[in-house]
């Protein structure tokens, strides 16, 4: 059996369970919210940032130190370690954002809920929430906003010229093989049933990315716990899973979910733990380098071999 089970990065968070990550391709509509159009810059404000994608951007634009407090689901890069977290960004509380003293809240239009977002506004906090779309376009787009915003356009040419060499670079390795390979994105939730991605979600996206094909998104949208049944006749040849944050390595995930090792992915051992954080809250400076090594896995470019320790991945290149 040609085992190549690889440990990509292995740092999810507690919150890719439940509603929150099963809504995770589906964007919200906040009336409170202003226009990134409006190009207005914040310089030296006190921001109040609210996903792990926008927290990226911000740091990786140099902004980082106008940074006063986070989200739950901002745990990269590790400067964001030394600022308060204020809950999870679709259940932001206006008490405890306007205990920070804030000038401004960014975040994407599915932060919330909406009657925080209009108490913010009401107290003089400007709220930007930008679209939450996952593509390499959207991804330029936000960059685009938030240098505008933050008056670090010159910064934001820089990062996207970097982010862009890597979704090019998965691309030709993509298109250089006839043959997709098919993928399918789990949740590892313990001994309870798989939750697999279908279209509409950052998942989804995310092996479009990296060139691979989702063998659930023409059968159903968002998550949805599968049968051991449904997820063989699937018959991915690749497994991609976001974990609780615990650890949890492909050789454990297959012996917990045995059904699993009946798969084309299982059998070969084509099972990679990839940081459910990367998924939430907008995809941020890490997505362009996380779709070329995926790319490189899927294709046989970058061979994983055997990792018996979690091998997290390094900073973004333009991070704080």
């Amino acid at each position: 059996m040609n085992k190549r089970v690889a440990t990509f990065v292995l740092t999810a968070l507690p919150l890719l369970y439940g509603s929150a990550i099963a809504d995770v391709g589906v964007s919200g509509s906040h009336s409170a919210t202003v226009s990134p159009d409006t190009h207005q810059q914040i310089q030296s404000q006190r921001i109040i940032s609210a996903g792990n994608g926008i927290t990226e951007l911000i740091y990786a634009l140099g902004a980082g130190d106008q940074v006063v407090a986070v989200d739950i689901t901002s745990n990269w890069p590790p400067e964001t370690r030394n600022v308060p977290r204020l809950g999870y960004h679709r259940q932001l509380s206006a008490e405890g954002i306007l205990a920070m003293k804030p000038t401004v809240l960014i975040g994407t239009e599915d932060m919330g809920p909406p009657a925080t977002l209009t108490q913010l506004k009401n107290a003089g906090v400007k709220v930007v929430a930008l679209p939450l779309k996952y593509s390499e376009e959207a991804i330029h787009q936000q960059i685009v906003s938030l240098g505008k915003l933050l008056d670090k356009e010159k910064e934001g040419k820089a990062l996207w010229a970097s982010v862009q060499s890597s979704f090019q670079k998965a691309r030709a390795l993509a298109d250089s093989h006839e043959n997709k390979p098919k993928v399918m994105f789990l949740l590892a939730m313990g001994g309870r049933s798989l939750s697999v991605s279908g279209s509409n979600t950052a998942a989804d996206a995310m092996i479009e990315l990296a060139g691979g094909i989702n063998v659930a998104a023409d059968q159903f949208a968002s998550y949805k716990p599968l049968s051991k049944e449904a997820l063989l006749q699937m018959a991915p040849e690749f497994i991609i899973y976001a974990d609780r944050g615990d650890g949890l390595t492909p050789e454990q995930l297959l012996t917990m979910q045995p059904a699993l090792r009946k798969t084309p992915a299982g059998r070969d051992g084509n099972v990679i733990a990839l940081d459910g954080s990367l998924l939430l809250g907008g995809f941020g400076p890490r997505t362009g380098e996380t779709a070329m090594r995926l790319a490189g896995m899927l294709y046989g470019k970058n061979k994983p071999g055997f990792v018996s320790q979690p091998k997290p991945m390094g900073k973004a290149k333009h991070g704080s």
